[in-house]
């Protein structure tokens, strides 16, 4: 063996011990189980606050019943009345969150499922409000996805390798979506892809001319490590693979970018960003009520973990579907669900380097004294 190889080998074996000794998720996932043991809503929640969020606002909250009961809540702060003002996506966000919970307590053969939903979320609202109560409860049914796909899921932003997303995996999300009646397609047509991000950089263009969105925006970009750390919330400049001062100029001095050398320059860097992108993806479903957001985010938490599960990232493009315009020149293109389902989410699928990991809120933080 050389001597690089063995160094390699020597350091990724002292980072595994540090992360098993000094991650709590990791503790949790190595523990030996107990038989019949029920897991504590603290335990999922542990694993759980890893899920994906709209912007990673995390307005999911818990309040514990007791041992097998407990209810969401959302946080009226971390929502969206500019972006998302009929919480769609928070919704989306939410039923994520409960399936993470349940993929979590999968480990010891229980599940969470939602017993009962409260009021729609509400953008108006002033304070911690309660939107389903869970519960949990034994299983037969072995859970295939495996916790620990929650830590290693990321979002990645940064240069795909050119490499469309595998058939196999491809199949695996299709009969994932179909289980929860969704369809999904996707195009790894080179003139398409290429539209895609095309418009995409557009609507960026057109959503920052928006001062009420774009100061909506601004509030959640974490400019700088050290408020991606305290605030362990929002759009951390790293994540969105974006340089944290040309990101606080563009919000703070937009004026600067709206026309001449310095949009094209943006535009350029954003473009170049979707360097090596193969592979563009999209699901069709039922989408007109609550219920329906829910079962889309319960299927959208599967199929982003297989995804995970056969080494493949994804970046949502949300612009291209909250943006009305966008969205009605993307639909001209994909291929349409059957019936009245609609297309709700598009975004690039593939293969890259390890993106950094956001910063979650911490358990106690999310549950509810």
């Amino acid at each position: 063996m050389s001597y690089y190889p063995r160094r390699k080998f020597l350091k990724n074996g002292i980072k595994a011990t540090f992360l098993i000794a000094f991650n709590p998720f990791q503790r949790f996932l190595a523990a030996p189980k107990l038989a019949n043991a029920i897991p504590t809503w603290s335990q999922l929640v542990e694993v759980a606050r890893w899920c994906p969020t709209i912007h990673n606002l995390q307005p999911h909250q818990l309040k514990i019943i007791s041992e097998t009961e407990a209810e969401l809540y959302y946080d009226p702060k971390r929502l969206l009345p500019v972006g998302d003002p009929n919480a769609v996506f928070v919704t989306i966000a939410l039923a994520m969150f409960v399936e993470h919970l349940s993929i979590a307590a999968g480990l010891d053969g229980y599940q969470v499922e939602i017993e009962e939903l409260y009021q729609p979320v509400s953008t108006t609202v002033s304070e911690s409000t309660r939107f389903a109560r869970l519960k949990l409860s034994p299983t037969v049914d072995k859970e295939p996805l495996h916790a620990s796909l929650i830590l290693k899921r990321r979002t990645s932003r940064l240069h795909y390798n050119g490499i469309p997303l595998a058939d196999e995996t491809i199949d695996r999300i299709r009969q994932e979506a179909l289980a929860f009646d969704h369809e999904f397609f996707h195009s790894s047509d080179h003139e398409f892809v290429d539209f895609v991000i095309d418009l995409n950089q557009q609507t960026l263009f057109e959503d920052l001319s928006s001062k009420l969105g774009r100061e909506e925006l601004h509030r959640l970009f974490r400019y700088t490590d050290e408020d991606a750390a305290r605030l362990k919330d929002g759009l951390w400049y790293k994540a969105m693979a974006f340089p944290g001062k040309l990101m606080r100029s563009v919000f703070e001095n937009h004026q600067r970018w709206e026309k001449g050398a310095r949009k094209k320059v943006l535009g350029n860097y954003y473009q170049h960003s979707f360097k090596g992108t193969a592979s563009v993806c999209w699901f069709g479903g039922t989408f007109d009520h609550p219920k329906d957001w829910i079962n889309a985010g319960k299927m959208f938490a599967r199929t982003w973990l297989i995804m995970t599960k056969d080494h493949a990232y994804i970046h949502p493009f949300g612009s291209l579907i909250t943006n009305q315009g966008a969205y009605n020149q993307i639909n001209e293109k994909l291929t349409q669900a059957s019936g009245s389902k609609k297309i709700w989410m598009i975004f690039r699928a593939g293969y890259s380097n390890q993106p950094v990991r956001s910063f979650r809120l911490s358990t106690e933080e999310i549950i509810l004294k």
